[in-house]
């Protein structure tokens, strides 16, 4: 099958689209399809070429003019590789290829969509997609209610475990290891954005401070309120015990050596670092929204809270951190039941809604075409 995904974007730089894409991207060529990636470029283009699939760059940033200039360059690209999908992971991109196909010359293609960030308004344009890939049951709840028809959507989770981008990691940030603290070692990987809930967490830290001296916060990530956090940090309790790390591209020897992860979100979509802590055997304590509540089997392989609440995240932090047995199976349940985060199960059951659309399209044009050679 001819696959060309599309993007803004493929920066390595903690971009959970991008990160998700170039698995499955990756994986695809890896299972023997002829996969094609689209976007204004970034880190991975090495990687993709080491799995065999070329990097186009075409300027796809939102709201710029030259995202237009560039649009005969994206017409001769899809022509050329005349795709039999078009995944598009971003608006800019659903917009673009519907257009593209319905009046832009670019050829005859089933589109597909995912919706990676299903909390904000403009993610409506992915309906524009044949078929909407959503990451789960919340996502699906969601779109059904803003009117998309049922069987027009398809739940695939992200993948993680066996990433392509892990298994080709080769430095690991040391200096973050060693500095790391020592004793009950908290830690959230995560924009630094008022949304991502790290000023409840930060909060919360304070509340249990004294109670727990050994006990420490990393947070690693970067973003624009960096500046509200560092301020917030220097007024609690135990504020020396926290440290803002930065974006750390290779965390998982860090997540090895924490107790427990938080993430305390008030939206969320699928995050990929909840999965990537339960790899690593972390105990999970994070908010009940968006898909994270399928990431954590609705509260079998983690702790679910509800958002916006600092009391909630100090009293999860306390039954685990106060109690060893307790922290000791928290931390077995998320390392349970792994399997499903493959990268391999998101490369199939993906797959799978390419080749349900095919079969769609096929019977609506010969009823009799089959498309089994999918």
């Amino acid at each position: 099958m001819r696959i060309v995904h599309i993007l803004n974007e493929v920066v390595s730089t903690g971009n959970g689209i991008c990160n998700a894409t170039v698995d499955l991207a990756c994986t695809q060529s890896q299972a023997g399809h002829q996969v094609s990636v689209v976007s204004s470029g970034g880190g991975y283009i090495d990687l993709l070429a080491r799995y065999n699939v070329p990097h186009h760059t075409v300027y796809l940033r939102p709201r710029s003019l030259r995202l237009w200039y560039d649009v005969p360059r994206l017409r001769s690209i899809i022509r050329s590789i005349q795709p039999d999908i078009v995944h598009a992971h971003t608006m800019a991109a659903a917009v673009l290829m519907n257009l593209g196909r319905a009046f832009g010359g670019f050829g005859d293609y089933g589109l597909v969509t995912t919706v990676h960030n299903e909390w904000r308004r403009s993610s409506n344009l992915m309906r524009l997609g044949d078929y909407l890939i959503v990451l789960s049951d919340n996502g699906r709840n969601s779109f059904v209610k803003r009117g998309v028809p049922e069987h027009r959507l398809k739940v695939v989770p992200h993948g993680i475990l066996h990433s392509p981008r892990w298994f080709n990691d080769i430095e690991v940030d040391k200096r973050v290891i060693e500095q790391s603290g020592v004793g009950q070692v908290i830690i959230t990987t995560a924009g630094l954005y008022i949304r991502k809930g790290i000023g409840e967490l930060i909060q919360a830290f304070g509340q249990i401070a004294d109670e727990f001296p050994n006990a420490s916060l990393l947070i690693l990530g970067w973003g624009p309120d960096q500046k509200v956090f560092e301020q917030q940090i220097d007024s609690v309790k135990g504020g020396e015990r926290i440290q803002l790390k930065g974006f750390v591209a290779k965390p998982r020897p860090i997540l090895s050596q924490a107790a427990v992860f938080v993430l305390a979100s008030y939206t969320e979509t699928f995050p990929l670092a909840v999965a990537e802590a339960r790899e690593a055997g972390c105990a999970i304590v994070a908010s009940k929204v968006g898909g994270v509540p399928d990431l954590l089997e609705h509260g079998r392989a983690g702790l679910l809270i509800p958002p916006r609440n600092a009391d909630a995240v100090a009293e999860a932090l306390r039954r685990l951190l106060g109690d060893p047995n307790e922290l000791a199976y928290w931390r077995q349940a998320a390392r349970s039941n792994l399997e499903w985060f493959s990268c391999e199960r998101m490369e199939k059951e993906t797959t799978n809604v390419y080749v349900s659309l095919l079969r769609e399209r096929s019977d609506q044009r010969k009823p009799t075409e089959s498309v089994a050679k999918y």
